[in-house]
């Protein structure tokens, strides 16, 4: 097999992981705001940690090897520039999923006895909400760039457009409360 060939399809692959991780972003999100007592919380950080843990070297992998197809071919179109900026906005965007917010939710639910109000504060947050949105369409909208390939105006419209629809989504139903699980 060429290298461009198992670089793409290990870029593939590394984006299809990419997917699970969000998903799993979703199932971590949804239990800690059905959360009710510690438990139901800590199970929703323990999602969000297993998803930071595999989804950030899915991300790696799949700018590694995209960078690496588009630096070997010294072909630029405007398609991959706003994937490489649609990479970068996931990143930034599911920070509260993956960085400073999730790793003080783990070390408040370790050291509770139960659901604080401060650490019912933190799994409730809305910037978990809100990062899930935007992260979930901004990854559809290039998606829909990798795929239907277009020139620069339109993949970044694509781009805003996902991110816009994120916000917008996010705001819509950040009110909103799961019913609690039996």
């Amino acid at each position: 097999m060429p290298l461009d060939s198992a670089l793409l399809t290990i870029h593939v692959l590394a984006a299809l992981v990419m997917l699970a991780s969000l998903s799993l972003d979703w199932i971590g999100v949804l239990r800690l705001r059905r959360a009710s007592t510690l438990p139901h919380a800590r199970e929703g950080v323990t999602a969000l940690e297993r998803s930071a843990a595999f989804g950030a070297w899915a991300r790696l992998i799949t700018l590694a090897a995209g960078l690496w197809l588009a630096i070997d071919t010294g072909h630029w179109p405007g398609w991959i520039i706003a994937a490489l900026a649609g990479w970068t906005a996931l990143v930034l965007l599911g920070e509260p999923l993956t960085g400073k917010d999730l790793r003080t939710m783990a070390k408040t639910g370790r050291k509770s006895d139960g659901l604080t109000p401060t650490l019912a504060a933190e799994i409730h947050h809305p910037r978990l909400w809100s990062s899930l949105h935007t992260c979930t369409a901004v990854v559809a909208a290039a998606l829909t760039d990798m795929l239907a390939k277009p020139a620069l105006a339109l993949a970044l419209t694509l781009l805003a457009a996902g991110y816009l629809t994120g916000t917008l989504t996010a705001r819509l139903t950040r009110n909103r409360q799961p019913e609690p699980s039996p």
